[in-house]
């Protein structure tokens, strides 16, 4: 290890070989935190590499509790959080609109960071039981097709990770790993990221990690998701060709929103604002759940654009069908 703390110090990138060697020993215990640390914060000084972000997934991945399940359509909607604005749960609201319209959903998530609000929050405070072994969830997943990977319960070597990344206290690797690494082995993915910068970045790591199709998207307002309040950067991997654009609400027939309309200072509050659009209230927050469920419907092969998947996710919360699926996991989640 001290070799590559040595090397990131002098500004030199590590290759695919000695960045999996050197997560590989972090993850099995073989360093002290001291040095941990001095890796990590070696890497943010340097700049992380596609090829550092895409050898350090692999190994997460390697080390993660995986499981297979379904027959490979399902998709994931986990994003890097990060941003520091606090909005509600709409990448979990918008997982409940996909799976009422027949995709299939292995979400990845954790308690909220940045957010007042994870998806773990939102969950638990939906009344749902998120602490599953693998014969539940599996069975959870045949009867609704929606599951929630709670990731401490998956990525069990990141125990050996957490003391050094609380003690830093700002981000490192380990943020922008999480998207990468879903235990069911999703190779669909909306995947939200809280930096215009890393939109490209991700969408050529998924290249490197053999995804099928991943729209990565980060919204001009700083949105970790489509955003409702501006418009959004996307860049879209399929059949491994990579296509960068943007869209706006607007192309889709709606107004942008102000920020203020989709704030939540609480999970209560967050899935207040989401129960009320799955209710049929027209609002920001509603709007802004057909455009991220519209996205998962598209990559999932149900609608053959997101234009066409914003459509049926309206239909979809206006019929009931959404809230049907959100009371159908909770009720499943607490079956003994």
């Amino acid at each position: 290890m001290k070799n590559f703390i040595k090397a990131l110090n002098s500004n030199k990138h590590l290759n695919l070989e000695e960045m999996q060697e050197a997560i590989n020993q972090i993850m099995t215990g073989m360093v002290v935190e001291e040095d941990i640390e001095s890796f990590l914060l070696g890497l943010n000084k340097k700049g992380i590499t596609e090829d550092e972000i895409t050898a350090a997934a692999i190994v997460m991945k390697d080390k993660s509790l995986k499981f297979d399940i379904g027959d490979g359509s399902q998709i994931d909607t986990c994003g890097t959080g990060g941003t520091g604005l606090h909005t509600f749960n709409c990448s979990t609201a918008s997982s409940f609109v996909a799976a009422a319209g027949g995709a299939k959903i292995t979400k990845h998530g954790n308690k909220a960071i940045s957010s007042k609000s994870g998806s773990a929050d939102f969950l638990l405070e939906s009344g749902a039981d998120i602490s599953h072994d693998r014969n539940k969830l599996k069975a959870i997943f045949e009867d609704v097709g929606f599951i929630f990977l709670f990731a401490p319960l998956h990525h069990q070597a990141m125990k050996y990770v957490m003391p050094v990344r609380q003690k830093i206290a700002e981000k490192t690797i380990f943020n922008l790993l999480g998207p990468h690494t879903n235990p069911c082995g999703a190779k669909k993915q909306v995947l939200g990221v809280y930096d215009k910068n890393l939109v490209s970045t991700f969408s050529n790591v998924a290249k490197n990690l053999d995804m099928e199709h991943v729209l990565v998207v980060h919204g001009d307002d700083g949105l970790d998701e489509i955003s409702i309040c501006s418009e959004t950067l996307v860049s879209e991997l399929k059949e491994h060709e990579i296509n960068q654009y943007k869209i706006s609400p607007k192309d889709f027939g709606l107004n942008l929103a102000s920020y203020d309309e989709i704030v939540a200072n609480s999970s209560k509050e967050s899935l207040g604002l989401v129960n009320e659009a799955f209710d049929g209230k027209n609002s920001a927050v509603q709007d802004m759940i057909a455009l991220n469920s519209g996205a998962a419907l598209y990559i999932s092969n149900i609608t053959n654009t997101i234009n066409d998947g914003v459509e049926m996710s309206f239909e979809l919360m206006n019929n009931g069908k959404a809230a049907e699926k959100l009371a159908d996991y909770v009720r499943v989640s607490n079956k003994k």
